[in-house]
């Protein structure tokens, strides 16, 4: 039931960290925002505004003068399309967990938006020049743990999110580094991104809290 969904929880579940916020399921318009860092929410993600003058600036709202209403400015259609969109389900391989929630799944559709691409070409070259595919947080290695079969597997992580890229960017291969899944979903679980130490720091301290 989308009822049961509000900007505050999901502001907490995805850690946000935005002051006020707006949610519409399938984020058509919301009403004003008069905090900040403020944010928009649909049901899959999110558009953080850090400041009053980027949220007023945005070229991709129409903030009704005459009402509390703010529209997204055609021809986008919804919130996912502006940039600067974080997909929050994509990044966890499901949508927000709602009890007794039941849907129909498989159906077919076309649909067009504004993504910021990757180039998969230097994430590829980057786990060819890579000494180890051991992860650079954990040191998980998926050759030790499963065998030469998965021996190549690794996550790629982009030290500057591409979503707070203005522009096309170069990126070099020492802005990737090399993760397992579970440290890359920890780095993304809030929004700035969690640093490789600030992880690493994390594994090192609950390893050093004694056990209850």
């Amino acid at each position: 039931m989308a009822e049961s969904i509000t900007w505050k929880k999901l502001n907490k579940l995805w850690g946000v960290g935005a002051e006020h916020g707006g949610y519409i399921h399938d984020g058509h318009w919301f009403h004003k925002l008069n905090k900040f860092p403020g944010a928009f929410f649909d049901k899959h993600g999110y558009v953080l505004f850090k400041t009053e003058e980027e949220y007023v600036n945005c070229a991709y709202l129409n903030i009704a003068k005459a009402s509390n209403q703010v529209n997204i400015r055609r021809p986008l259609q919804k919130l996912s399309e502006i940039p600067g969109y974080i997909r929050v389900a994509d990044f966890w391989g499901a949508d927000i967990d709602i009890p007794d929630a039941t849907g129909i799944e498989g159906k077919t559709r076309l649909r067009i938006h504004l993504s910021k691409e990757r180039d998969r070409s230097i994430i590829k070259e980057k786990k060819q020049r890579a000494l180890s595919m051991d992860c650079e947080i954990c040191g998980f290695s998926f050759a030790g743990m499963y065998g030469n079969e998965v021996g190549e597997y690794c996550e790629v992580h982009h030290l500057f999110p591409i979503g707070d890229l203005t522009e096309a960017t170069e990126t070099k291969l020492s802005d990737l580094a090399i993760l397992c899944a579970n440290c890359h979903r920890v780095v993304h679980r809030r929004y700035p991104v969690y640093s490789l130490d600030e992880v690493r720091n994390m594994l090192k301290n609950y390893a050093q809290t004694p056990s209850q």
